[in-house]
């Protein structure tokens, strides 16, 4: 975990600025699915130059679940390692790196940290994430979440998906907020873009 101490503290930022590069130098003239696989080729470059790979076996972590987009690993150093497959980005790595930025400015209690680049167990080019690992009485509740929610400014749209006037949050379910020992919540893994309207 050196990394998180380091110069590479920058990772996220200087990986952002090489997709969005990318994408305007693309401009209108390509078909937006052929964003991501050049975005994808530019933050391999990326890792290359400069020494960002990461494998799971170096990170001392065990496996702890999969989701869509997500491989999870724990280790005894108080974080979950996440290896992001980009998934859920659609066609434009920038709305990956538009809600890891959301995600930090709101739920700054439980914040990601990019250390780097992996493969993860099917061979997919992921961002190596960490999150300290929250300690919780339980998962928090559905009145929690909109309070929680409305107390930031945001208004609710459904029973898990809320806007302000630049962001909507989706997926605020109970199983993706956790409710800590210390009675805070903790936003561990919602989705986060842009709005789509405006209200």
């Amino acid at each position: 975990m050196d990394r998180a101490y380091s110069p590479i503290n920058s990772i996220l930022e200087q990986a952002a600025c090489i997709v969005r590069r990318e994408k305007e130098a693309a401009g209108t003239l390509e078909p937006t699915e052929s964003y991501k696989r050049r975005q994808i080729e530019e933050l391999i470059s990326f890792a290359n130059s400069n020494n960002l790979w990461i494998t799971v076996q170096e990170l001392n972590v065990e496996f702890l679940s999969k989701g869509g987009e997500n491989e999870v690993y724990t280790s005894d150093a108080d974080i979950v390692v996440k290896l992001n497959n980009f998934e859920y980005a659609g066609d434009d790595l920038e709305n990956f790196f538009i809600r890891i930025s959301a995600h930090n400015k709101f739920f700054s209690n439980v914040p990601y940290q990019m250390i780097g680049f992996a493969y993860n167990s099917l061979h997919e080019f992921c961002a190596v994430l960490i999150q300290p690992h929250i300690q919780a009485e339980r998962e928090a509740t559905e009145d929690e979440i909109v309070e929680y929610m409305e107390a930031l400014g945001f208004e609710m749209d459904y029973i898990d998906e809320f806007h302000n006037e630049e962001y909507e949050i989706f997926d605020a379910v109970p199983n993706n907020v956790l409710y800590g020992v210390d009675n805070e919540l903790y936003f561990i893994d919602t989705q986060i873009r842009l709005s789509s309207q405006s209200y």
